[in-house]
């Protein structure tokens, strides 16, 4: 198998593992039910989406990386003290920041997806639907950009 399509698989599984813990407390402090709702829908996604990273890891006869993952976790709850300390309610700057870092996974995820469906004609054994998983990570990326721009005007906006 190939070591850097192995690590960047298992990259993006970590980068994940971080981002759930920031989405739980997105939850945890919203103010609004619908909005609680939407970053626990938001999580569970995420997770779907490990399961698929996962099974692809496998597919190719590894199995993910405990190590990584830990790494991801481990950054994962580092960025949740600085973004505490920030405060993570609405009108808050880490609210803000917490959601930019969100926007800027699920990107880099889309583009995960993307290098992926480039290189699965190369793997029998991939039958993901990569377009989409392109698609779904477009659609939570505007909805976390929506709340994003929101949390900007509320955290930033002068007094």
């Amino acid at each position: 198998m190939n070591k850097e399509l192995y690590r960047y698989l298992n990259d993006h599984l970590a980068g994940s593992a971080g981002a759930i813990g920031i989405i739980e407390k997105l939850a945890d402090t919203a103010d609004d039910p619908e909005e609680a709702a939407f970053f626990r829908e938001l999580g569970e996604k995420v997770e779907t989406d490990r399961t698929i990273l996962k099974d692809l890891i496998g597919k190719l006869g590894e199995s993910s990386s405990s190590l990584l993952e830990a790494a991801g976790v481990a950054t994962g709850a580092a960025s949740r003290i600085k973004l505490a300390w920030e405060g993570l309610e609405p009108g808050h700057l880490g609210r803000f920041e917490a959601l930019e870092l969100l926007a800027l996974g699920i990107q880099g995820k889309r583009l995960l997806w993307l290098a992926l469906a480039e290189i699965a004609p190369l793997i029998p054994a991939w039958t993901a639907n990569f377009a989409e998983l392109e698609l779904d990570a477009i659609a939570q990326r505007d909805s976390v950009e929506e709340r994003r721009v929101e949390a900007a005007r509320d955290a930033l906006s002068p007094s």
